[in-house]
């Protein structure tokens, strides 16, 4: 078969498309992989059930703690289980006895097992988004769905690739058991590595995708060697090409992206460090910000100039601060949007998180994302903006008058300070706009 004879090749996607079938309907049918999928389905509702029973908070709970505290580990175990079972089934076992090439069966399988893998994340999703409606009738935007389940597209691709790959090509049960400590290694340290490192974090996505393809095709490659060894057919070199070509682009895309971010403790970027070096306590003005919103564009402090300026402070490490959204969403309905602006700072190690929140809450205000956040248990510690701030807790609001001078600041627990922000408010418009207000300080 030669790499253009297309009715061929289509034969061959028809049958690994029928094997991908096969192996998710087996898989699903066995003992194991059901167990796994009820296990997490239930988790992720009473997960959801704890925390404010409001439909963004359960997205983001179920990508957070869903996929990549519940999901991973369990479906390694299942991944792992279902690669020992596939090497020891024949082809001709498996789909009505008929013939495959090693390549061919082990790509079907593998795409049988991610599929599965995606199902269940898909219930997960939806369980952690049943419980607000159940127990409040609260009903989440389609957006939260589709958002949730588009950040655990790679991350599940990787870990099942490396799963799948790995027990199938060690031929023991162990390389899971290795896989596994690599994921404790990413989760439980995650503040002493660089955010580069952590295959869960949407702005990594083409660094891990690409590591995974590498991975899927060199193992299939790899896989069709081994069949033809000894005969006089020659395994063909593209996969082999493909599989270090995508393997250099991921390594060359972690570089590059290293090289142009805040990445402790791998880069300081300059930019970041002199964020980090204003002062709120020992500077009568606020601090200057310049982020990214949630439309990709950039955000800066002077253009909320001669405006009362309002800093809503949350992250999705702490679920309960995504209320503060809700009351700043009432505050900025509330004020003079030419009198005061009103802003809501992310502190999230993954940057896609903001703006999927934003466009599902239909938020009226910039939410904007400090990009060099990194995970660490001491939150003033974890971002830029947490420096300058001093931050001991989200959420927490932040209120300036129009010339950027601090009026008040709350530490929010809910609607119930509305009207104490408010007040605060307008004491600020009470204070006249000084001159140099514009100026910015870095």
């Amino acid at each position: 078969m030669t790499s253009w004879d297309w009715p061929r090749v289509r034969a061959t996607l028809l049958s690994v498309g029928a094997l991908a079938y096969h192996e998710f309907r087996m898989t699903l049918r066995g003992p194991s992989g059901l167990s796994v999928i009820v296990g997490v389905c239930a988790l992720a509702f009473i997960d959801a059930a704890s925390q404010q029973h409001l439909g963004v908070v359960a997205g983001v709970r179920a990508s957070m703690f869903g996929c990549s505290m519940l999901l991973v580990p369990l479906s390694l175990v299942f991944i792992a289980g279902a690669a020992r079972r596939d090497d020891a089934v024949g082809a001709g076992d498996v789909v009505d006895s008929r013939p495959f090439p090693a390549h061919a069966l082990f790509m079907g399988r593998f795409l049988g097992i991610y599929a599965v893998a995606l199902f269940a994340y898909l219930l997960v999703i939806t369980c952690g988004l049943l419980a607000p409606l159940v127990l409040s009738g609260k009903f989440a935007s389609p957006l939260t769905l589709i958002h949730a389940f588009t950040r655990g597209i790679v991350p599940l691709l990787f870990i099942t690739a490396l799963g799948y790959c790995g027990v199938s090509l060690a031929r023991n049960m162990l390389a899971a058991a290795v896989i596994m400590v690599y994921w404790l290694f990413v989760l439980l340290w995650g503040d002493f590595l660089a955010r580069v490192f952590n295959f869960t974090l949407t702005q990594n996505w083409p660094i891990y995708a690409s590591l995974a393809l590498a991975v899927i095709v060199g193992t299939a490659a790899l896989r069709r060697r081994q069949e033809l060894a000894g005969s006089e057919r020659r395994a063909g070199i593209l996969a082999p090409v493909g599989a270090v070509v995508l393997l250099l682009v991921g390594l060359i895309g972690a570089w590059c992206q290293v090289g142009a971010s805040h990445d402790k403790p791998l880069r300081m970027d300059p930019f970041a460090l002199q964020i980090a070096s204003q002062y709120a306590e020992v500077s009568p003005k606020a601090p200057g910000v310049w982020f990214p919103d949630q439309h990709g564009d950039l955000w800066r402090t002077s253009q909320a100039d001669g405006k009362v300026l309002v800093f809503a402070f949350w992250s999705p490490h702490v679920p309960d601060s995504v209320m503060v959204l809700e009351s700043l969403k009432e505050i900025a309905e509330g004020a003079q949007a030419e009198q005061v602006a009103c802003v809501a700072i992310c502190l999230a190690d993954d940057h896609a998180i903001s703006p999927h929140v934003a466009r599902e809450g239909r938020y009226p205000f910039p939410m904007v994302t400090d990009t060099g956040t990194h995970f660490d248990p001491k939150l003033k510690e974890c971002s830029p903006i947490s420096e300058v701030f001093e931050l001991g807790s989200v959420p927490e609001i932040y209120v300036t008058d129009r010339g950027r001078r601090q009026v008040s600041t709350f530490s929010f627990d809910g609607l119930a300070h509305v009207p104490a922000v408010m007040a605060a408010i307008e004491q600020a418009m009470t204070v006249p706009v000084p001159p140099g207000v514009g100026v910015e300080r870095i």
